[in-house]
C-alpha cells in the first residue's frame, strides 16, 4: 500500500515536468496577397471609335459676270455679293494612336460626316434697253469625310495634337438661268454652262483630347477643309447681234470651309 502511494506521488511530480517539455508548432503565417499596382499615368496607345458633332461655316465670294467684248452690251451692269453660311455637321470616326516613351503620340484617324451646308448666289445682268436677267447658283455639300494623320504630345491625360490629310465630299451644284422667251430680258439668247465639281481636297487642323477614364476620352477639334477649285461659267449667245454675246468670268475660287467639332471616343487600351 505504501508502495502504491509513493508511485502516485512520483507520477504527480514527473507529469508536469514532461508536460513542460512538450513543443507545440505555431500555425503557418498567411500567404501575402498580390495586389496589382494602380496605373497613375494614362496611355494613349490603342484603337478607338466614337462620334462627333459641330458646325461648318464658310465665307465665299461670288462670281462676277463680264461681257466677252465691248459694244452695246458693255454698258450693262453686273452685280454680285458675298455669302457667309453655317450648317450642322456630325458623324463617326475610328482611329489608332501609339504613344512613345517620350510622350509623343502618333496615329491615324478616318471619319465620315453628314453635312448640311448650302450656298445660294445670284447675279443680275442688265442688258441694253434696261431689261434685267438673274442668274442663280445653288451649291450643296451633303457629306464630308477625311483620312488623316495625327501627331501630338501627351501631358498625362491631356493630348494636344495637329492633324492633316485627304478630304472628300458629296458636292451638288444647281443653276437657274434667265428666261429666253419673247418679252423677257434675255429673249433671243441661248445659254451654255461649263464647270468642274470640287469634291476632293485636303483637311488640316488640330485639337485637344482629355482622357476621363482609361477607356473614355472627350475632345474638341478644328479643321480647315479645301476641296479644290470650283470652276463654273455660263456663255450667252445672241444670234441676232454678236455684240451682245458674253461669258462669265471663270470662278476659280476654292470651295473651302471651316469646321469645329465636339467629340467623344471609346478606347480599347
Amino acid at each position: 500500500m505504501k508502495r502504491f502511494a509513493l508511485l502516485l506521488a512520483s507520477t504527480a511530480f514527473v507529469t508536469p515536468a514532461l508536460a513542460a517539455d512538450v513543443i507545440y508548432d505555431e500555425p503557418p503565417a498567411p500567404a501575402p496577397m498580390m495586389i496589382e499596382p494602380v496605373a497613375t499615368t494614362a496611355t494613349w496607345t490603342g484603337i478607338y471609335i466614337g462620334g462627333q458633332a459641330g458646325v461648318a461655316f464658310s465665307n465665299s465670294d461670288s462670281v462676277n459676270l463680264d461681257p466677252a467684248n465691248d459694244g452695246a452690251f458693255g454698258d450693262g451692269t453686273f452685280d454680285s455679293g458675298d455669302d457667309n453660311n453655317a450648317g450642322f455637321i456630325g458623324g463617326a470616326h475610328i482611329g489608332y494612336d501609339h504613344q512613345f516613351a517620350n510622350n509623343v503620340v502618333l496615329g491615324a484617324v478616318a471619319d465620315i460626316n453628314y453635312m448640311d451646308a448650302e450656298t445660294d448666289r445670284s447675279y443680275t445682268v442688265t442688258v441694253p434697253g434696261g431689261a434685267a436677267g438673274t442668274f442663280g447658283l445653288n451649291e450643296e455639300v451633303d457629306y464630308m469625310g477625311t483620312v488623316r494623320a495625327r501627331l501630338g504630345y501627351a501631358f498625362d491625360s491631356i493630348l494636344v495634337y495637329g492633324t492633316g490629310g485627304l478630304a472628300y465630299a458629296g458636292y451638288d451644284r444647281n443653276s437657274s438661268l434667265p428666261g429666253t422667251a419673247a418679252g423677257q430680258g434675255f429673249a433671243g439668247y441661248t445659254f451654255e454652262e461649263n464647270g468642274d465639281d470640287a469634291d476632293i481636297g485636303y483637311s488640316v487642323g488640330g485639337g485637344i483630347d482629355v482622357m476621363a477614364t482609361q477607356n473614355i476620352s472627350f475632345g474638341v477639334e478644328y479643321l480647315y477643309t479645301n476641296l479644290g477649285s470650283n470652276d463654273y461659267s455660263v456663255t450667252a449667245t445672241n444670234a441676232a447681234d454678236s455684240t451682245l454675246n458674253f461669258t462669265t468670268e471663270s470662278n476659280d475660287d476654292d470651295l473651302d470651309f471651316h469646321t469645329i467639332f465636339a467629340k467623344a471616343s471609346y478606347r480599347f487600351n
